[in-house]
């Protein structure tokens, strides 16, 4: 009995293997698949950039030499208009504008000493003139010695008249020079002292700037002598917020003023924002110094305005090209090219020829072969070996003369 039941269990054993090793060696593959959308379908454009306030001020060191920060507002911290950014050691200034006051004191006094002198001469010359033409209109009729004698006297009065006036002209004239340029002193020392507080001319964030100091660059800070008319600190405002992105010369002319955009930021991929295209640049430029891809920039304004956006936050434009009503639309992966003609494979393997329309990033327009509702595959079926999806997929019309991913994401590749 024990030697059957021994034989029993041996078969059982062998069975079960060969059945295992038959399930392990199986080549049934699990073919992914897709619904085919009808609705709305929506042409976009990807453009990558950074947040940027759209207006923005950099406060510079005034034109003044021997400067040193003695005092700075916190970075980030938000100011108004007319709030202090940065001062300045001001104890030269100071200095001079109490030297240059002194002196513009000195010269205005001088200046009002001229003034009285010439008065005073004035009137003196002028009395002896018409001393002077007195006795000539007494004497003209007598002996003509004494006649000539009182004309020449008269001349003598009148030159001399001119002579004195002239000369104190003159000292007056040098006086007001001395005065006015005592004032442009004591004027541009004021000027000056007003520069050793700086402050903000719009509203905005306080983002410090690098500098150049020691043999390397680094933030501006207090205790710095920065040079004159260097950039010291950034202002930028807030209030409006945009995004400065670039797009392909390819795409660039889907692109105009007005489009609608969907934004997202890295910092936050869970939240969307409303914007919209409000510049693009006339002329393109090399994407960075090394390549050979030229773009175009973007400027995308944001629709609705949030205290988490800050400048320097990566984000990612989805640009509203069209919106197409009641279309139907498949996975582009689920298109696929036969005897050069663009089909798709129905759940259960069976081919339809389909006609193909324009396209977005995910999805590619279906115009005939589909109804909507369909199961399509996302890899060619009929295939031993089965390929990644979208390997053999049509090339749309908009995708013609675009440079295709050598290799799609992984995770794709269904199971054997």
């Amino acid at each position: 009995m024990k030697k059957y039941l021994t034989i029993g269990i041996i078969l059982v054993v062998l069975l079960g293997g060969a059945y295992g090793v038959n399930a392990l060696f199986s080549t049934s593959v699990d073919v992914p698949t897709s619904i085919a959308n009808r609705g709305e379908f929506v042409i976009s454009l990807k453009a990558s950039g950074t947040v940027d306030a759209k207006r923005a001020y950099t406060i510079s060191a005034p034109r003044v030499r021997g400067l040193q920060i003695t005092w700075l507002a916190p970075e980030g911290s938000m100011v108004s208009e007319g709030d202090p950014v940065i001062k300045f050691d001001a104890t030269q200034q100071i200095t001079d504008l109490n030297e240059y006051q002194s002196s513009l004191k000195i010269a205005k006094t001088t200046l009002d000493r001229s003034k009285k002198e010439y008065t005073i001469q004035e009137k003196q010359l002028t009395l002896e003139v018409q001393k002077a033409q007195h006795k000539y209109d007494e004497m003209k009729h007598e002996a003509p010695a004494l006649a000539e004698e009182a004309r020449l006297e008269l001349e003598l009065a009148e030159l001399n008249f001119h002579a004195k006036l002239d000369q104190i002209k003159a000292d007056m004239a040098k006086a007001e020079l001395e005065v006015q340029r005592a004032q442009d002193k004591v004027t541009m020392a004021e000027k000056e002292l007003s520069q050793m507080t700086m402050t903000a001319p719009i509203p905005g964030m306080v983002v410090y700037l690098e500098i150049w100091k020691g043999g390397t660059m680094g933030k501006v800070q207090e205790g710095d002598s920065p040079w004159p008319g260097q950039g010291l600190v950034n202002l930028p405002d807030l209030s409006e917020m945009i995004v400065k992105a670039s797009v392909s010369e390819v795409d660039a002319f889907m692109v105009d003023s007005g489009q609608a955009v969907d934004i997202t930021l890295d910092a936050f991929p869970d939240k969307t924002y409303k914007g919209v295209v409000t510049k693009k640049g006339t002329l393109a430029r090399k994407k960075d110094q090394s390549s050979k891809i030229n773009v175009f920039d973007v400027e995308v304004l944001f629709s609705e305005q949030d205290e988490e956006l800050k400048p320097g936050m990566s984000a990612s434009s989805k640009i509203i090209v069209d919106r197409i009503p009641d279309v139907v639309s498949v996975p582009l992966e689920s298109v696929f090219e036969r005897d050069g003609k663009p089909v798709v494979f129905l759940d259960g393997g069976k081919r339809r020829e389909v006609e193909v329309g324009r396209r977005n990033d995910m999805e590619i327009e279906i115009k005939d072969g589909l109804q909507g509702g369909e199961k399509v595959c996302l890899v060619d079926p009929t295939l031993e070996d089965q390929a990644l999806p979208g390997d053999k997929a049509t090339e749309p019309e908009l995708n013609k003369g675009r440079t295709q991913p050598t290799a799609p994401p992984s995770g794709r590749r269904g199971r054997r």
